[in-house]
This record gives C-alpha cells, sequence and structure tokens, in this order.
C-alpha cells in the first residue's frame, strides 16, 4: 500500500513540476497576450481544455515561425521526440492555469461565462 501511495505522490510532484515549467513558459509577453486572447474568445467553462491546447499550439506554431521572419530558414520541431511533447504538456498545463485565471477575471467582470442562454419568451 505504501509503495501505490509513493507512486501515486511522485506523479502528482512530477506533475506539479511539468506545471509549474509550463505556468513559467506561459508568464512572458507572448504567452500571456496568447492567453488573454484565448480566454476572450472561450466561450464557456467546458471549453478550457480545448481552448488550453490550442493556445499551446500555437504558442510552438509562433516559435517555429517567428525565426523564419526574420530570414533563417523553417525547422520543424523534433515532433518524433519526448522531450517535444513534455513541453507541449507543460505548456498546456501552464495555459490552462492561466486561462482560467483570465476567463474567470472576464466571468465576473461581463457576468457570464457560466454557459447559459438567456431565451426570448
Amino acid at each position: 500500500m505504501e509503495s501505490l501511495i509513493d507512486s501515486i505522490t511522485a506523479f502528482l510532484s512530477g506533475l506539479f513540476g511539468l506545471a509549474q515549467g509550463g505556468f513559467d513558459g506561459v508568464n512572458q509577453v507572448m504567452g500571456l497576450l496568447i492567453a488573454v486572447i484565448a480566454a476572450l474568445l472561450m466561450p464557456a467553462w467546458n471549453r478550457l481544455w480545448a481552448t488550453a491546447l490550442g493556445a499551446a499550439f500555437v504558442h510552438i506554431l509562433i516559435g517555429v515561425v517567428r525565426p523564419v521572419l526574420d530570414g533563417a530558414p523553417l525547422v520543424l520541431p523534433p515532433l518524433l521526440t519526448l522531450s517535444f511533447w513534455m513541453t507541449v504538456l507543460a505548456l498546456f498545463l501552464g495555459y490552462a492555469i492561466v486561462i482560467a485565471v483570465f476567463f474567470l477575471i472576464k466571468s465576473l467582470v461581463t457576468g457570464g461565462g457560466h454557459g447559459r442562454k438567456a431565451h426570448a419568451h
């Protein structure tokens, strides 16, 4: 039983470290702009995971395209490596946290975000 608890604790600790690394990656100007735009476009709380995944891929896409705009050759990310997908997962977790905070602020300010639609009677 203790080995199961130790395994769960190690898994959660690794997941927390990954989320913290992703949060550090998002907590820059580009990441915060992506998160604000994603939160403004997100229609309801149940779209948080899809929005965070989209934001992570936009982050990766900008990282690929920005050097090309500066004159460098196009270099694709190493899609078949574990480190690339761990980076995507870390960014996903980081964006999920930041977008949730921004969407909460948006919901409090606008009074919406609960997903209910008004019906005309």
